[in-house]
């Protein structure tokens, strides 16, 4: 060891400074947290009124322990703006919650937790007692049922009756289409509707919610989209960091702060204990035994009651792990305390035991330091007063409704929709007329089969495939609210409709493999009078040569001849133009054609 001295002049408020908080045995251990955020949110404060442009830093040991201290500047302290890096969970954004609370209930049309959660979203904003007057008094029907009962929603206010009314269309023509897209663009279409974007008041929130949709788009795109493993997948997803942080205040955990220097450094959380790990059923360990080469030790787990009460082999190398273990910990304390160039904040938390005691927790950071600060927890322990109690109160918290005040569909939307002409969407009208029906829900199974066909390749597709999802076929056309007959015989006609396209000439030409092959294209273009998104049922390139299908499943009648399906062919040539129109600019011809699967005939439009 050599001395050192310091080279720079000495400044004021320099060096390190203990803040202790100590609890009384039967306080609870929540209030540790909530006191030790508002310590340290008033340690920032300070800080800022000496000197706003000095760097200041919260280190923490895991990303939990700043939950409290982001809660307690979200709701009292707005003013102070950080830069907080893979800390806060993106499913804790509440912007995100109401994004995830429609995928779910839009995914269940009975998880009635979600579905109240949609209601209550800004995008909706139903007061509690109008909530109360829609559902409490009938537990058992999904919420989606009760808003069709119109006696019940004549219970509602008039400001109630009118958003639920909205809710309910909007979501009435998703329905409709549902399961002829994919889950990211459908439920991305209604959260657009339901005016989503005018619930994103603070600027991450956009970025947040975009996460989201993107995630959804990857597990659907890999065919692992389920709601829980949603959830699971978003824990593993961090908020976007706030723009509007000048960078002088930043949070993050210490193995992040490593190699960084900041003028002010805060270390809450020292009494806090870390995630125990699970003791492992096999230890193993290379020693010198008696100044000899190394040796392998290996010690299986014994049970307590098996063990004789002497040391085993095992305990010896579980004996050299915690002593890793702590060695570990002095450095990442060492790690932290080195962060800081000017002042050094620690911050931890002591309780008084039964015999009136105050002692560190075991195996924490205030344990390696507590000869050193252990005399100023004493002190303050003399002193209770000095230690203000939570202000917050959980059980009197009344959440503030915020809401949209008044709902309409998003002007750029309704503007896309009154554009459309109904000559460039022929089939519309028949579809919303007939949205439940039995032909519509036939044609929305026979693309989304012909869409799985196209990405699988016809290969994977033997008749004896088409064959044995018949169950599941009748079985979707029955939650689609089809009686079992018509289920059955919807059934049958897609399986011929698939049968006949797989065997048909133009089919399999149609559904062989290609590079650069897309089933349900999804494209937005902008034509000046508003957005329009056009979903393309295949498209490819082929010796050159962009082509544009769409699918059609309608039966014209028995023995039709060519003349007659090109006939049939030439009303959706406008839609077919617009899908060409899209591809202008690839520099390369366009040829449009028509598919209809129950004749496995392929029709030509010329340009």
């Amino acid at each position: 060891y050599r001395p050192f001295a310091a080279t720079r002049p000495a400044l004021a408020g320099e060096g390190v400074q203990v803040h202790p908080l100590v609890l009384d045995r039967d306080q609870p251990a929540d209030d540790a947290a909530v006191l030790e955020a508002s310590a340290v949110a008033d340690l920032i404060e300070r800080e800022k009124a000496v000197d706003p442009q000095r760097s200041i830093a919260v280190l923490v040991r895991a990303r939990s322990h700043l939950e409290a201290l982001v809660a307690e500047i979200r709701c009292h302290r707005p003013h102070l703006r950080f830069q907080a890096v893979e800390i806060e969970q993106l499913a804790g954004r509440q912007a995100v919650q109401d994004a995830l609370a429609l995928t779910r209930a839009l995914l269940h049309r009975a998880d009635r937790v979600h579905w109240l959660a949609l209601l209550r979203a800004p995008w909706c904003g139903l007061q509690l007692a109008d909530m109360h007057a829609l559902a409490a008094d009938e537990r058992h029907a999904a919420i989606w049922t009760l808003m069709q009962d119109e006696s019940r929603l004549m219970r509602l206010s008039e400001d109630g009756r009118r958003r639920v009314l909205h809710v309910r269309e909007v979501i009435a023509e998703a329905y409709a289409q549902q399961g002829r897209q994919r889950v990211r663009r459908w439920v991305e279409s209604v959260w657009l509707r339901l005016g989503g974007p005018n619930c994103l008041w603070e600027t991450g929130d956009v970025r947040d919610v975009q996460a989201f949709f993107d995630l959804v788009d990857r597990l659907d795109a890999a065919g692992r989209f389920d709601a829980s493993r949603l959830e699971e997948t978003m824990a593993e997803l961090y908020a976007a960091p706030d723009v509007r942080a000048n960078g002088t205040l930043q949070f993050m955990t210490i193995h992040k702060s490593k190699g960084l220097e900041f003028d002010t450094v805060i270390l809450p959380g020292l009494h806090r204990i870390p995630r125990a790990v699970d003791t492992p059923l096999l230890l193993w360990e290379e020693v010198a035994i008696d100044e000899a080469e190394s040796q392998l030790i290996a010690a299986p787990w014994v049970p307590r009651h098996k063990r004789d009460g002497l040391p085993s082999t095992y305990d010896y190398l579980q004996g050299l792990e915690k002593e890793r273990a702590a060695n570990e910990a002095a450095r990442v304390l060492y790690v932290a305390a080195t962060r800081a160039e000017r002042c050094l904040h620690l911050v931890g938390a002591a309780r008084m035991d039964a015999k009136d005691d105050l002692g560190p927790p075991a195996n924490t950071f205030l344990e390696l330091l507590w000869g050193s600060v252990g005399g100023s927890f004493m002190a303050s322990a003399q002193q209770p007063a000095a230690v203000s109690q939570p202000q917050f109160d959980a059980s009197v918290f009344a959440p503030k409704l915020i809401r949209l005040p008044a709902l309409a569909t998003p002007a750029l939307l309704a503007e896309a929709a009154a554009a459309a002409t109904p000559s460039a969407f022929a089939e519309a009208p028949q579809v919303q007329e007939e949205s439940g029906s039995l032909q519509a829900s036939c044609g929305t199974l026979a693309h989304l089969y012909m869409e799985m066909i196209a990405r699988d390749g016809i290969d994977h597709w033997p008749s004896g495939r088409l064959q044995g999802l018949r169950d599941i076929m009748r079985r979707w056309l029955q939650q689609r609210g089809h009686s079992q007959d018509d289920s059955a015989q919807g059934a049958e006609q897609v399986l011929e409709a698939l049968s006949v396209t797989l065997h048909s000439v133009d089919g399999r030409w149609l559904l062989q493999p290609r590079p650069g092959r897309d089933a349900e294209l999804s494209l937005t273009a902008s034509d000046g009078a508003g957005c329009a998104t056009h979903v393309i049922d295949l498209t490819f390139v082929e010796d050159g040569v962009r082509w544009v299908i769409d699918y059609k499943s309608a039966w014209i009648g028995p023995g039709v001849g060519t003349e007659a399906l090109a006939l049939q062919a030439e009303h959706f040539r406008p839609q077919l133009e617009r899908y060409a129109a899209l591809f202008r600019d690839d520099g390369m011809p366009v040829r449009m054609a028509v598919f209809f699967l129950r004749y496995g005939k392929r029709v030509l439009l010329e340009a």
